[in-house]
């Protein structure tokens, strides 16, 4: 077992200058998010997030969530893709507990698990028959939950940024998340007031790529990707919201929902 150590250095919002995380508000149970994924325009297959409900991990509650992406029959014929990530929420304090990765590309594989100890700022990898264990930032997030960690963020306001602690390919990384402009954007479900923010991404992500990837998030309490957009080596990859079910325990104060704060979509 090896123990490795990295050198991390604060910023004023970095998440671990806060002693617990705001409620979760932004996503809860039942939030299904289906996008439709292109690459270079041309249709490449589908990729959802979904949070499937509470649990019980370490003796406490926490939200599994899970994302998926599958390429289509066109692309699978010369570049199959098949993606499975999960991660395990504090339902509390809205840290990582454990991420299960498992991604197909072409003839890239990648399994791993990491599992958090967040008491003791442990991070324990099992790869490849290996176990390696690392020491992380308090509340550190995972390559997945950082997304969400970030969609509940109380107050996004145009030219700050954010920064978000997560341990991924071996390292910390502190991960800055750039709120550039608000913007209006139109798709199959309609017209949306969005809040555009680039993610500084350094290590491997969903697509195993890194780069900065563009998202377009609903300029309300729930913060939901309306489109995102990723560089990667050749070109990028775009996926734009094509349905979404709202949580089946309401996440969002009834006087939030009442004043018209919660966006409503069809299913």
């Amino acid at each position: 077992m090896i123990l490795a150590t990295q050198s991390h250095a604060k910023t004023a919002l970095s998440s671990e200058q806060s002693p617990s995380s705001p409620q979760i508000i932004a996503y809860g149970p039942g939030e299904r998010l289906v996008y439709e994924v292109s690459y270079l325009g041309v249709p490449a297959g589908d990729a959802v997030m979904e949070v499937l409900g509470k649990t019980e991990m370490k003796g406490r509650e926490v939200l599994h969530v899970l994302s998926t992406v599958e390429s289509n029959k066109f692309v699978s014929a010369f570049y199959p893709v098949k993606d499975r990530i999960e991660t395990f929420i504090d339902a509390k304090e809205g840290y990582s507990h454990s991420i299960k990765i498992k991604q197909r590309q072409g003839k890239k594989k990648r399994d791993k698990v990491i599992n958090f100890d967040q008491r003791r700022h442990r991070a324990t990898q099992f790869k490849n028959n290996k176990v390696e264990t690392f020491l992380v930032p308090p509340m550190v997030q995972d390559s997945l939950s950082a997304l969400y960690h970030f969609r509940n963020q109380a107050s996004l306001e145009v030219g700050q940024s954010t920064f978000i602690d997560v341990h991924e390919s071996n390292k910390n990384w502190e991960l800055e998340i750039q709120v550039l402009e608000k913007e209006k954007i139109t798709t199959s479900l309609g017209t949306f007031n969005t809040l555009k923010v680039k993610a500084l991404v350094h290590y491997e992500g969903l697509f195993m790529d890194k780069g900065d990837v563009t998202l377009w998030l609903t300029d309300d309490v729930r913060h939901i990707p309306v489109l995102i957009k990723t560089k990667i080596k050749i070109g990028s990859i775009t996926a734009v919201l094509a349905s979404s079910e709202s949580p089946i325990e309401p996440t969002v104060p009834d006087f939030q929902a009442k004043a018209g704060l919660v966006p409503v979509f069809s299913k």
